[in-house]
């Protein structure tokens, strides 16, 4: 009686975000694991850029959560990104915004719920430096609480939710080496800061996160990678101001393939999760069409 309890109050704390990266509040967080690899560091000439991101995560498994636990998202993420021609610091400026559409069904503890809303808006502003073969980022973002949420009760504990209802400040900087030997090697890390959520007073912990991609250019359009995503989280979780000494953490890896033209890429991959802790174990499956206008 006591596990089962246990498990409808896991359940019932679930608000699952517009994008499958999960840790902090029970599972659910807006940082898109996995969405960058090649070049990630490296940022366009001025213009302005559409980077659409379409991602499939399915987990089938919670370790310490409900039984019977069954995650599936699709989502689709467009970017606009603007690069001014505007220098600061020796860097190029550049602003960005994104606004998930999430399709989501989820199932535990013998309950089950769906969902097909917008995420959380995010918006962030960013530097870029270039020497040579190195690539430099450093970016601010904000995530907005402005995806659709709907409170957990004892008459819906299990709610398939495509926002937060919380906000996010998240430090950036990414990283590319590419010679002209055709070695590719980026990373992008950044660290986390939530507010709480007013309805269920959760406030989820600070984390690191971070994408990484070693890859090698095989012929002037196609480069092919091995690539993947690890989380950390450094501060517990907390409930009514208690901590309740949960941190989430996950490595994942797999293959990856580019196909670049004059003014447009895309990019493919799967990645499995491993050595994973408090959250979803699953795996993603990623595309993401760069077209510059």
């Amino acid at each position: 009686m006591k596990k089962t309890a246990q498990q409808l109050a896991l359940a019932a704390l679930f608000s699952l975000a517009a994008i499958p990266a999960f840790a902090t509040e029970n599972g659910a967080d807006s940082f898109a694991l996995g969405a960058e690899g090649m070049m990630a560091g490296a940022l366009p000439s001025p213009g302005l850029y559409l980077l659409s991101y379409y991602q499939n995560y399915h987990a089938g498994s919670f370790e310490r959560g409900p039984e019977g636990f069954h995650l599936d998202v699709n989502a689709v993420i467009p970017r606009l990104v603007w690069m001014t021609e505007q220098n600061y610091l020796g860097g190029q400026l550049g602003f960005y915004a994104a606004q998930p559409l999430v399709d989501l069904r989820l199932a535990a503890a013998g309950m089950s719920d769906s969902n097909a809303a917008l995420g959380d808006l995010v918006l962030g502003s960013m530097l870029g430096w270039h020497s040579g073969s190195h690539h430099w980022i450093g970016a601010i973002e904000g995530v907005l609480a402005t995806g659709q949420y709907d409170a957990p009760s004892a008459a819906r504990p299990v709610v398939a939710n495509t926002g937060k209802n919380y906000n996010t400040i998240r430090p950036i900087i990414a990283y590319s080496y590419a010679p002209a030997n055709g070695l590719d090697i980026s990373a992008k890390l950044s660290y986390s800061f939530n507010d709480e959520n007013d309805d269920t007073h959760y406030k989820s912990g600070e984390y690191f996160a971070g994408d990484y991609s070693v890859g090698y250019k095989l012929s002037e359009h196609v480069k092919l990678a091995v690539q993947g995503y690890a989380f950390k989280q450094a501060t517990s979780d907390r409930v009514n101001g208690a901590d309740i000494g949960q941190k989430g953490q996950v490595l994942a890896v797999g293959p990856a393939i580019q196909y670049q033209d004059e003014n447009w890429s895309i990019e493919a991959k799967y990645l499995k999760e491993s050595r994973v802790e408090n959250r979803p174990e699953g795996h993603t499956g990623l595309l993401k069409l760069v077209w510059a206008f």
